[in-house]
């Protein structure tokens, strides 16, 4: 009698990133003979892609792993592996291991090509043999950017999928662990990201979210100079009817040629995700960032110039060593200018091994979180405003999910899973997750909108 597939599960934690990466892990996997579940408590094995980045994420990380770890029975079934980069993190910083006490083997990303082996080998009762460390100062190995051709199971939106274009940074900010976790900027060949890109459509996809720790270098580290916009044309050739988002731009990195690939072609998104951090010139040096505030302004102007509709999302950190009151207080009054759509403001944290741990002039955690209030109530205002300024217009909606009343969707300003979503009311039937419509704006609040289909 044949003896049933190994059961497995997932828990994906984190970011767009990780998800690249549990959908590369479930394809191998599922090619590999194993057997996906979704209840953990009917694997024999289950699979924990953790999040690194920040103190709350490894918290987060840690509590999954020791919630799974006591439902297990007297087989203590499942069998907990812990993978990505709260491991990587805690090979380069073992004083974060403890965290990861409660998972039976820690992979890494060298390691992601021989994981099913490793299953295999832990299900046996064999030790696996797994290696996971820190990638300071160097570039992940070549297995791992190979291993990211493998087919991919998607998972969440059957619409929307993201598009990884490279991994690592070379931008060292001094208060980011990204280089210490996923090291230096390494891209994927051109070849590979447009072979994927098809095969995703292939799959049903309608909308391919291009992202890297820093997108904008796509391609420095083998040509010399930024090959996004080359990369853009690429996948431009391809005639689907298919939206293109540009998520993660460094601003240092933004050119004009790209923005003008952009604005020549209405299937990329007018839409950029611009990580500032912050504009006050004493900060950004501290941060490491890189430019200054006259960069800042120049992105700002070029991107009015060339896409003078586009939608913008932005991240700040406050709180970091040195910012005083003065340096807030530039920050606040940037904001209020309302040049953003959508803003994600985070308290800085002392991360092990970056710059800005070692430094002084420490702001109190409550200024901090004041800081962050006072952020997001007036971005708020300004996310009010600039969305009701859409109301009445027409637009193309990506619709993603039936919902009781019509459908859930989004519109070109809107990019999946952190900017709201717009419900569609009053649409013909025959509709299904994947298609685009064209609707007119009807009602606005902060983040959320609701349409109205406009009939052909």
């Amino acid at each position: 009698m044949a003896s049933r597939a190994p059961r497995f599960s997932l828990v994906n934690l984190g970011c767009p990133k990780n998800t690249v990466d549990s959908e590369g892990i479930l394809g191998s996997m599922v090619l590999a003979g194993f057997q996906l579940v979704d209840d953990p408590a009917t694997a024999d094995i289950c699979l924990v892609n953790t999040c690194g980045f920040l103190a709350a994420s490894r918290q987060e990380a840690a509590g999954v792993l020791a919630e799974l770890a006591a439902q297990r029975g007297r087989r203590r079934r499942p069998l907990l592996v812990a993978l990505g980069c709260m491991v990587e993190r805690a090979g380069g910083a073992p004083t974060l291991a403890d965290g990861l006490a409660a998972a039976d083997a820690r992979v890494g990303f060298a390691d992601y090509v021989k994981l099913p082996e490793i299953c295999r080998n832990l299900l046996a009762g064999k030790r696996a043999a797994a290696r996971a460390r820190g990638y300071t100062g160097r570039t992940l190995p070549k297995t791992y950017l190979a291993w990211l051709d493998r087919p991919r199971l998607r998972i969440g939106s059957v619409a929307a999928a993201y598009l990884k274009v490279g991994e690592g940074c070379s931008n060292c900010c001094a208060y980011c662990s990204i280089p210490l976790i996923r090291g230096r900027r390494a891209s994927r060949p051109l070849a590979a990201v447009v072979k994927e890109a098809r095969e995703l459509v292939a799959s049903g996809a309608k909308e391919l979210n291009l992202i890297a720790q820093d997108t904008t270098a796509y391609g420095v580290d083998w040509a010399g100079r930024p090959q996004l916009a080359r990369l853009l044309r690429e996948l431009l050739a391809m005639p689907d009817d298919v939206w293109f988002r540009i998520l993660y731009a460094h601003p240092k990195h933004l050119s004009a040629e790209v923005l003008a690939v952009m604005a020549g072609d209405a299937r990329v998104c007018p839409y950029l995700d611009l990580p500032l951090q912050h504009v006050h010139d004493r900060m950004l040096r501290r941060m490491a960032r890189g430019y200054d505030r006259g960069r800042v302004d120049d992105v700002l102007r070029m991107i009015g110039h060339a896409l003078p509709n586009a939608a913008l999302r932005t991240t700040f950190i406050v709180g970091h060593p040195g910012e005083g009151d003065a340096e807030f207080c530039e920050l606040l009054e940037f904001v209020e200018q309302g040049h953003f759509d959508h803003v994600g403001v985070f308290c800085w944290s002392p991360e092990p091994g970056t710059a800005s741990t070692a430094m002084r002039e420490r702001v109190p955690p409550e200024v901090a979180e004041e800081r962050r209030a006072a952020l997001l109530t007036a971005q708020a205002a300004v996310s009010a405003r600039r969305l009701r300024a859409r109301l009445g217009r027409e637009t193309r909606l990506l619709l993603e999910e039936k919902i009781k009343r019509g459908w859930r969707g989004r519109t070109p300003w809107q990019a999946p899973e952190v900017d709201g979503h717009t419900t569609l009311v009053g649409s013909r039937r025959g509709l299904q997750a994947g298609d685009f419509v064209t609707a007119q704006i009807v009602h606005t609040d902060v983040y959320d909108c609701r349409a109205r289909q406009v009939m052909p």
